[in-house]
């Protein structure tokens, strides 16, 4: 197959074969992303309160502020944030709107990893690409959420294609904009955008078509054009000549400080204190090399990892001889670097590692699947070796769907004695194809060995459809797997309000849920101690202070001309509030009730300016005892003091 058959531009121009299946596979995401989307209410609602208060305040979405007054930042950049904030000013605020944006990313990024690997690898593999990306439990998860992940996803995607059209042609404009694209990702998730610049440089730098001077100065230029990208936010904010609001998530307000603590190496060594720390509660199951296949994280992306690491070697081995700037090979480097990468960080990473996080290994994984399974039929149609191979790579990815089918006892009994069957008969039939068997075999290979591949992640990417997704610690599949994080109830969205009641999905009103493992209801998270003057320690993960409506109704009714209706310890408390009535509220500590925003002296300059006259005591930190010292306690509502 030639490079330039590889290479022809649009979908649209390929056999009729090709776009029929392309558009099948775009229809088979954008049903799993779409179809009954609202069931998770407001998934996370530390990000749904930050696009309330950026429908209402162009300042508030500009910094990714979590209320419309603009006192403290989610502990993220703003970009997937300012998607959600535009919706919600177009269709107005509703857990559609601000899920809405990363369904459309999640089919963008599975519709352009087939554009890209097809240019590397051709059109079977591209579809096969696409196909594995669309089922992969944890990307249909995190497409149905409103955590930035889906949005990151597409831009590595992204990245990967403007590698690709670079190292066909050379050119170092496609290498910049690929840069571009990472910047972005940057300000999708800071660091964790960054974990694919190693893939692209190396496909680049080792088969990259330019003299290897060439190479190296466009790489630089990239490289520049994706620092200034980066840095583009955090620069304005550093350089904001007004007030500004505290950026969650850092020790000082600075948004660096965010990039390089919590948001950086705090998450890679443990360091940094506050969630970022050490200390913190753990989601994604203990470090380790078998991270990628344990309880918490295996069936959330490992069913195609072994496929993916046959792939990687045997395309590299076969195409060992090939020309330096073979595609095919290009794309083994570029796909193999960024799983790598990718496996070797989450494995590692002793900080807090959430399962959803392997979404960014996800397309990785399925660019492989795609390339490698082309090239398995191909050997396997040339040699017994290849059959041999072949059936064994079958085989085991059919052992491992089995054995990940088995911690969930009570989901689908029946795909534990269809896929090894299906299997078997795909291993028997590519056997009898090599001993002269019917072409009409090919079918019936086909379609056993699709299933024993694909039918144990499709299941869990279906399973998706059928409950709600808490955003707080995203897991794909059944029910059985949902667990309660934090501000959410099991299985349920979250605990905001719209209109009143609580969304589809959703559990437990303002603040309802239990605390993820390793954190206590009323109890701050190891290396979490609030000192004199600083935050509180308030309740734990986002504080767990109740709001009744009644208390919200009185709040409303008495605010008068104070800028804020009220202050509270930690998203968990106040992200409700701000979803339903879009108004400026005081989030103390910020996300986990940990940030050093506000002081005591600061809490006293809002009070004496008249910009706020109710505080929600939790009951210990420095604020609270000053609040409990000096306001007067409101009768009828616990904790509620008036200042």
């Amino acid at each position: 197959m030639s490079t330039l058959a590889l290479s022809r531009p649009a979908v649209w121009s390929r056999p009729n074969w090709v776009k029929v299946s392309f558009v099948a596979v775009l229809a088979l995401a954008a049903a799993l992303c779409l179809w009954n989307l609202t069931i998770s209410g407001y998934s996370n609602e530390y990000y749904a309160a930050a696009a309330r208060a950026g429908s209402e305040s162009w300042k508030a979405w500009f910094f990714g502020a979590i209320d419309p007054g603009s006192f403290i930042t989610v502990d993220k950049p703003p970009l997937s944030l300012w998607l959600m904030g535009l919706s919600a000013r177009v269709f107005g605020f509703s857990s559609f709107s601000i899920l809405l944006p990363q369904a459309l990313c999640t089919i963008a990024a599975v519709a352009l990893l087939f554009a890209t690997v097809r240019r590397v690898a051709g059109d079977a593999a591209g579809l096969i690409a696409a196909l594995a990306l669309a089922l992969t439990p944890i990307t249909i998860a995190i497409g149905r959420v409103n955590n930035p992940d889906a949005l990151l996803v597409l831009l590595l995607v992204a990245s990967a294609w403007f590698t690709v059209r670079a190292l066909e042609s050379g050119r170092g404009k496609h290498l910049a904009l690929a840069g571009a694209v990472v910047g972005l990702a940057f300000m999708t998730k800071m660091l964790q955008g960054w974990m694919v610049v190693p893939a692209l440089g190396a496909a680049y730098l080792w088969t990259g078509k330019p003299a290897l001077l060439v190479r190296v100065r466009q790489l630089a230029v990239a490289f520049a054009v994706m620092v200034a990208v980066s840095a583009a936010w955090p620069l304005a904010v550093t350089l904001w000549p007004g007030s500004k609001p505290y950026i969650g998530g850092s020790t000082d307000g600075s948004p660096w400080n965010l990039i390089f603590g919590y948001n950086g190496f705090g998450r890679i060594f443990g360091e940094g204190g506050g969630m970022g720390g050490g200390g913190g509660p753990t989601f994604g199951g203990s470090a380790g090399l078998l991270r990628m296949f344990n309880t918490e994280v295996g069936a959330q992306i490992a069913w195609l990892l072994p496929l993916a690491g046959v792939a990687l070697v045997f395309g590299l081995w076969t195409t060992r001889r090939a020309a330096r700037t073979d595609l095919r090979h290009a794309g083994l480097v570029l796909f193999g670097v960024w799983a790598l990468v990718h496996v070797l960080v989450f494995s590692t990473q002793q900080g807090i590692f959430h399962p959803y996080y392997v979404s960014a290994l996800a397309p990785a994984v399925a660019a492989l699947a795609g390339i490698g399974l082309v090239a398995l039929w191909g050997a396997a149609r040339e040699s017994w070796a290849g059959v041999a191979l072949l059936a064994a790579t079958t085989a085991g990815t059919a052992w491992l769907a089995v054995d990940l089918l088995s911690r969930t006892t009570d989901f689908a009994p029946w795909l534990r004695v269809a896929i090894p069957v299906a299997a078997a008969i795909a291993v028997l039939g590519t056997v009898a194809l090599r001993r002269g068997a019917p072409r009409a075999a090919l079918v019936a290979v086909t379609v056993s060995g699709a299933f024993a591949l694909f039918a144990g992640p499709a299941s869990y990417a279906v399973a998706n459809l059928g409950h709600g997704l808490n955003g707080n610690n995203v897991l794909a599949g059944p029910a059985s797997m949902s667990r309660g994080g934090f501000g959410g109830g099991p299985g349920g969205g979250g605990g905001g309000f719209r209109g009143g009641t609580p969304p589809s999905g959703a559990q437990g009103g303002f603040g309802g849920g239990a605390p993820p493992s390793g954190a206590q209801s009323g109890t701050p998270p190891t290396g979490g101690s609030a000192q004199a003057g600083g935050p509180p320690a308030g309740g734990g993960f986002g504080g767990r202070a109740s709001v009744s409506s009644d208390m919200l109704a009185y709040l409303e009714k008495n605010q008068g001309g104070a800028k804020y209706l009220l202050a509270a310890s930690g998203s968990q408390t106040t992200a409700p509030i701000i979803i339903k009535t879009g108004k400026a509220v005081v989030t103390i500590g910020g996300f986990s009730g940990q940030d050093n925003s506000p002081t005591v002296a600061q809490l006293q300059q809002m009070i004496a300016k008249g910009e706020l006259k109710y505080v929600l005591a939790s009951g210990n930190g420095a604020i609270d005892a000053w609040v409990q010292a000096h306001g007067t306690a409101v009768s009828g509502y616990t904790g509620l003091y008036k200042v």
